[in-house]
C-alpha cells in the first residue's frame, strides 16, 4: 500500500513537466524561416529541460516586450495583455511538457516579417531566442507592351507588380538567349513593383519574354510578338501581341 501512494503523489510531477529547474536552455532554429502571405508558419522554440510549473512564456517582437505576440502565464494564455495585430491568429502547438513551446501564427501578412524573441522564465531563471521569418508574395503575371522606338525599332517594356522581397527580371529572345537590361525597383506597401524597358528590332516571327520571379522555381512570365506593318504610319496602330502567361511551378500553400 506504501509503494501506490508513492506512485500517485509522483505522477504528476511527471504529467506536467517536472519540477521547475533552477537554469534551462531556450532553443530555436538555425536559420532564418521563409512563407508565402496568406498561409500558417509555425516558429520552433523549445525549453529544455522542460517545465511548466511557474513557467512565464513570452512570444514578442523586438522593443515590445509589454505587448508580446502571446502570453503564457500561470498556466493558460493571457489574451488580454497581447498586440492585438495578432489575436486570434497564434496559438501554441501544445506539449508544453514536452518542452515545445513553439508559436503557430495564422493567415501571415507582409506585416508579419521580422524578427520574433521566445522568452522563457522560470522562478530564478529566463532565457530567450530568436526566430527571423520572411513572408514572400507572389506578384502578378509581367505586362508587356510596345511603342515606336523610331529607326524601324520599337520600345517594349515591361511591368509586374506585388512582390516581395525584391524579385529578378529577365528578358529572353525565342531561342532562350538572355539580353541584359537593368530594371527599375520601388515598394510600396511593402510590395515591389518592377519595371523595364528595352529597344528591340521588331520580327514577324520571334517573340520575346520577360520572366519576373524569387527564383526558378518561382517565376512568372509573359511573351510578346511585336510587328510593325509596311501601312504603320508612325505609330504603332497594329501589332500580333500575345502573353502567355507561363507559371514554372504551381505553388500550393500550406496552411498546416
Amino acid at each position: 500500500m506504501m509503494m501506490w501512494f508513492l506512485l500517485l503523489t509522483v505522477s504528476p510531477l511527471i504529467c506536467y513537466g517536472g519540477p521547475v529547474p533552477d537554469t534551462f536552455i531556450v532553443s530555436g532554429p538555425d536559420g532564418p524561416l521563409s512563407v508565402w502571405m496568406g498561409s500558417s508558419v509555425i516558429l520552433p522554440c523549445s525549453v529544455s529541460p522542460a517545465f511548466t510549473d511557474s513557467l512565464e512564456l513570452r512570444w514578442h517582437r523586438p522593443e515590445k516586450f509589454k505587448t508580446p505576440v502571446l502570453l503564457y502565464e500561470k498556466q493558460q494564455i493571457q489574451e488580454q495583455s497581447t498586440d492585438p495585430q495578432y489575436r486570434g491568429r497564434v496559438s501554441l502547438t501544445g506539449e508544453l511538457e514536452k518542452g515545445n513551446v513553439s508559436l503557430k501564427l495564422e493567415n501571415v501578412t507582409l506585416a508579419d516579417s521580422g524578427e520574433y524573441v521566445c522568452f522563457a522564465a522560470g522562478k530564478k531563471w529566463y532565457e530567450q531566442t530568436s526566430v527571423q521569418l520572411n513572408v514572400k508574395a507572389m506578384g502578378t503575371y509581367p505586362v508587356l507592351s510596345v511603342a515606336d522606338g523610331g529607326s524601324g525599332q520599337v520600345n517594349v517594356s515591361c511591368v509586374s507588380d506585388g512582390w516581395s522581397p525584391k524579385p529578378t527580371l529577365t528578358w529572353r529572345q525565342q531561342g532562350g538567349t538572355e539580353i541584359s537590361q537593368s530594371f527599375d525597383a520601388t515598394v510600396d506597401d511593402g510590395v515591389v513593383r518592377v519595371t523595364s524597358w528595352l529597344l528591340h528590332t521588331p520580327s514577324k516571327s520571334e517573340w520575346l519574354s520577360c520572366s519576373v520571379g524569387l527564383s526558378e522555381e518561382e517565376r512568372r512570365e509573359s511573351r510578346i510578338l511585336p510587328y510593325i506593318s509596311d501601312s504603320d504610319t508612325g505609330h504603332i496602330s497594329e501589332f500580333q501581341k500575345m502573353q502567355t502567361e507561363i507559371e514554372s511551378l504551381k505553388i500550393e500553400f500550406k496552411t498546416s
